[in-house]
């Protein structure tokens, strides 16, 4: 009997030690529950937050699409010039070479005269204002390419692959079996990537980098003139002008934009660095671009005659022995 009750006594202390070693995992398990639904609660506030900020600085427009549409169907894949690369080499570069041109420039200017110091505030006068237009013109570009991307709201090639829409929400087709336009659906992606998979007209990189690289083309225009620049000035123009089309040919292969998006944004970069660079800087001379009155006037003034100018000279003609003289124009008799 002793021997039966220590049994017993001994299976109710190891009954007791499991439920006491289970019931603290069992509390940690409802209390990791309860964090992960804390945890999910806080990510979905932290993105509903996140949208409110995005709203304030710019949401763009959001459009529909077609279930069947190819256009928007491309794989994801991560952008060959990222945009570090853009700001750093595509601002940088014509922003060193101002630099440098500046201070040619500023020493040839005062060449002829007797000075042993360089003129650093000629110098910094000059950098200040063409550094400073420059900079005025990129921001004039990104400010309109922003205002169409957020207006129009185009999708770019990869949406389908960065939105992950549910399509369990939604209908693809109608009961006829035809495509329809679907304009209520949820995106299941990175909300960051879904709103910059909106913004794909126009091409902000092809419109940046045409500014930057068409811009540095007019400056070296201007700046190299020297006799050995024969070959190197329009190697130098071309090469700029590649690298732009690098660029923009890029976003069509990392499917970020479609084809119409970088003409576009090629064509709003050129003419806003030929605006800014000719009628806004002073890298050609403003008399190219007004009628010079005075040359006009010239011109249209009929200049007189040379014979009208001089004057007749009255010549005496000897007749012979009457000795009578006449003036010209006069007749005698004979």
């Amino acid at each position: 009997m002793r021997a039966m009750s220590a049994v017993t006594s001994a299976m109710v202390l190891n009954m007791s030690k499991t439920v006491a070693v289970r019931a603290p995992r069992m509390a940690m398990g409802s209390k990791g529950r309860s964090e992960g639904s804390k945890g999910r609660r806080t990510l979905k506030d932290h993105s509903e937050r996140s949208t409110g900020i995005e709203w304030f600085a710019g949401t763009p427009t959001k459009r529909g699409f077609f279930c069947d549409d190819q256009t928007i169907s491309y794989p994801f894949h991560e952008s060959t010039v990222p945009e570090w690369m853009l700001i750093v080499l595509g601002a940088g570069i014509p922003t060193i070479c101002m630099l440098v041109g500046e201070a040619v420039f500023i020493h040839r200017s005062f060449e002829g005269e007797e000075t042993k110091k360089f003129p650093f505030r000629q110098y910094f006068a000059r950098v200040h204002k063409t550094v400073g237009i420059f900079v005025f013109g990129g921001f004039s570009t990104q400010c309109l390419t922003d205002i169409f991307k957020f207006t129009i709201g185009r999708l770019r090639p990869d949406f389908l692959s960065v939105c992950a829409p549910d399509y369990s929400t939604f209908n693809c087709t109608d009961a006829m079996g035809q495509y329809v336009y679907v304009t209520d659906y949820v995106c299941t992606g990175d909300h960051h990537e879904i709103r910059e998979s909106r913004l794909s007209f126009l091409s902000g990189r092809a419109s940046m980098s045409f500014f930057f690289m068409v811009y540095l083309a007019l400056y070296l225009q201007t700046r190299i003139n020297w006799r050995q620049s024969l070959v190197l000035k329009p190697f130098l123009q071309v090469l700029a002008v590649i690298v732009a089309q690098l660029t923009m040919l890029s976003r069509i292969y990392d499917n970020k934009n479609h084809g119409s998006d970088v003409l576009a944004g090629s064509v709003l970069g050129t003419i806003i660095a030929l605006l800014v660079g000719l009628f806004v800087s002073d890298l050609f001379p403003k008399t190219l671009w007004k009628y010079d009155q005075s040359v006009g006037q010239e011109e249209a003034t009929p200049k007189p005659d040379e014979d009208e100018e001089r004057p007749q000279e009255m010549v005496a003609i000897d007749n012979g022995d009457d000795g009578k003289r006449n003036l010209p124009g006069m007749t005698t008799d004979m």
